[in-house]
């Protein structure tokens, strides 16, 4: 391929260039939201972009800091150090090493069983709002210019404290209106062609009304401040001391690694190319691969971004245009330090503000709103879960309640009953016949049994057994001794499972064999099926629907003499009439009298001694 300067400034440097502005103030926001130094997030986007370069197996996936995880390590690890000092940050590492474990760990199970499958979108999604309004109203504090929230109680009560501080004339109004500026800028060009530029141009909004407003008056609100880019070093706090600190952290990693593996496969699946095929277990594992290296140079839990990944699309970016991306944040954060130390915290709240909102969707909600009851139930018990008590306990119950719904989904059987002749009770099952299915079965049955019942027919062709499965029919056996006749009609398939079915349970054995010389001496149908079982002298099950093979099938005397042809079937006609037919059921080698009425259209208006000497012609 030969290399193009234009080529490489259109789709590389520019793009890189683009991603390294929106890059570098979010992962500054990010890293006050952690509460861990700002130069630990610059350093987790610089790495997961070299990193991602080379591992990553979707064109457009950019990872880095995260707006779930950075909220997510700031729950998990406040509680046992205080922020920004050196043993949060090692348990920072810490959390980022069992992340990266917890990934590694994942990619060998889902290429095994596919667990990924079974993901719902109703857990995701809820997850994804829960995670989006605690992100929006924990960036409140940046853009109200007060102290940081404690994230140690109820967020309502942190929430709480930041309006009744803010209406005590607590925080500052300027920094309020470089945050409002900065969002209301941002929502406008998103509303845009421009929209891909969305944070780039809040921010350089925000930082001229910041210098408008200096020229008019004097006043303090907290910045940034310096950053030192030094290439540092850690370790996983694992001392002896701290391990049971750090056994409170596998379950915070775990939540963290199912997010950051669900962004992932989302990112794979809804930011990709026409062309481009997908491969999530390679950007699981690239993740992986991402948080064990993070662990060990001053970093910090990260996660595929859709927002920086959809900007990345949209500006057409090629392969190089993640390591350019890593060397312009570098450059920035090297040249531009006294620039980003000027920033005040009001503007990163509100560029925060909007990424938290871009978790807020609307038609999400709105398609929920109108969805099945249990999915919305899911969806938004989940959400609430995340907002009211924690990520974890949400995590926990979605998981659960899902699994749970969908069992008792799966093991409903539909039933539905019809009465043939005012005698004959027909009950149809659909569905899977686990042992509490009799249950369903009998209430269905008790409420449709009417006096005058003769028979009892249980069609089960379109039910599926498990061949190991005890099942409970003792409820049939009181209204077949009292002469109500039972029958069942299974389909072919289920012949080799019978069997043990019958073994294991002797209740349907009994009943079988008692019906059995019934069945033997009536042809069993009722009214639209055609396809029918019946059991022979020898137990046996013969579908009666199939006509190759009624001729082996044993008729008594009187369903003989209930036949209009006489007990003649269509091949006994055919041999009497000269003809030889090449299946019992060729409708148009029969019989004559079979051919005016079903058989062919040519030959359906012909008397019935000029039907066998016809030669018909083909038809074109």
């Amino acid at each position: 391929m030969v290399f193009s300067t234009r080529m490489e400034l259109s789709r590389n440097l520019f793009p890189g260039f683009v991603m390294a502005l929106i890059n570098l103030p979010m992962s500054i926001g990010f890293a006050f939201l952690a509460g861990v130094p700002p130069v630990m997030m610059i350093t987790s986007s610089v790495v997961c972009a070299v990193i991602g370069h080379f591992l990553n197996a979707s064109r457009y996936a950019v990872g880095g800091p995260n707006s779930a995880t950075s909220i997510l390590i700031s729950v998990a690890v406040t509680p046992f150090a205080p922020q920004m000092g050196d043993l949060y940050v090692g348990y920072v590492a810490t959390l980022a090493l069992l992340v990266g474990l917890w990934q590694l760990s994942f990619c060998f199970v889902f290429a095994r069983y596919h667990i990924t499958d079974y993901f719902n979108n109703d857990i995701i999604e809820g997850l994804v709002l829960g995670i989006g309004i605690i992100f929006v109203l924990a960036t409140l504090y940046m853009v109200l210019g007060m102290p940081q929230m404690s994230y140690t109680q109820w967020l309502v009560f942190d929430v709480l404290s930041l309006a009744i501080g803010s209406y005590a004339g607590e925080g500052s109004y300027y920094a309020l209106a470089l945050g409002t500026i900065t969002i209301v800028t941002g929502l406008l060009l998103r509303r845009t062609p421009l929209r891909r530029y969305a944070i780039v141009g809040a921010l350089a909004v925000g930082l001229v009304a910041l210098l408008v407003l200096e020229s008019f008056a004097s006043f303090d609100i907290e910045r940034v401040g310096w950053i030192d880019l030094a290439v540092v070093t850690s370790m996983p706090d694992v001392r002896q001391a701290s391990l049971p600190i750090v056994a409170n952290f596998i379950g915070p990693a775990f939540v963290i690694a199912i997010i950051s593996t669900l962004q992932a496969i989302t990112v794979a699946k809804a930011v990709r190319a026409e062309d481009e095929r997908i491969n999530p277990l390679r950007d699981i594992f690239s993740q992986g691969v991402q948080h064990v290296a993070l662990a060990f140079l001053h970093g910090a839990p990260v996660a595929n971004s859709i927002n920086k990944s959809v900007a990345k699309k949209e500006l057409n970016s090629g392969s190089r245009a993640l390591l350019y991306s890593a060397l312009f944040t570098v450059v920035l954060v090297v040249y531009l330090e006294f620039v980003i130390a000027y920033i005040p915290l009001a503007i990163l709240g509100g560029l925060l503000f909007l990424s938290g909102l871009s978790m807020v969707q609307w038609p999400v909600i709105k398609r929920y709103l109108s969805s099945s009851g249990k999915t919305a139930a899911i969806f938004f018990s989940t959400a609430l879960l995340v907002v009211v008590v924690d990520i974890y306990t949400a995590v926990t119950f979605a998981i659960l309640a899902t699994f749970v719904i969908n069992v008792i989904t799966v093991s409903r059987v539909h039933l539905s009953a019809s009465v043939d002749s005012g005698k004959t009770l027909i009950i149809t099952v659909d569905g899977t016949i686990l042992y509490h299915s009799c249950s369903q079965i009998e209430r269905f049955f008790n409420t449709h049994y009417q006096p005058g019942i003769e028979e009892l027919i249980l069609d089960v062709r379109h039910a599926h057994f498990h061949a190991n499965e005890v099942l409970d029919f003792k409820w049939l056996m009181r209204p077949a001794a009292e002469g109500l006749k039972v029958r069942f009609l299974f389909k072919e398939t289920i012949e080799d499972k019978l069997d043990n079915i019958v073994r294991l349970n002797p209740d349907l054995d009994v009943l079988l064999k008692s019906t059995a010389a019934i069945q033997d001496s009536e042809f069993l149908q009722y009214r639209g099926d055609r396809r029918v079982r019946r059991i022979e002298g020898t137990g046996s099950y013969v579908s009666t629907g199939d006509r190759r093979r009624k001729q082996a099938m044993q008729r008594s005397p009187d369903d003989e003499r209930r036949r209009p042809d006489g007990g003649q079937d269509r091949r006994s006609q055919a041999d009497a009439a000269g003809m030889q037919p090449s299946a019992g059921g060729d409708r148009r080698m029969a019989a004559a009298e079979h051919l005016r009425f079903d058989g062919d259209r040519r030959l359906r208006q012909m008397p019935a001694e000029d039907v066998l000497s016809a030669k018909v012609e083909p038809e074109t």
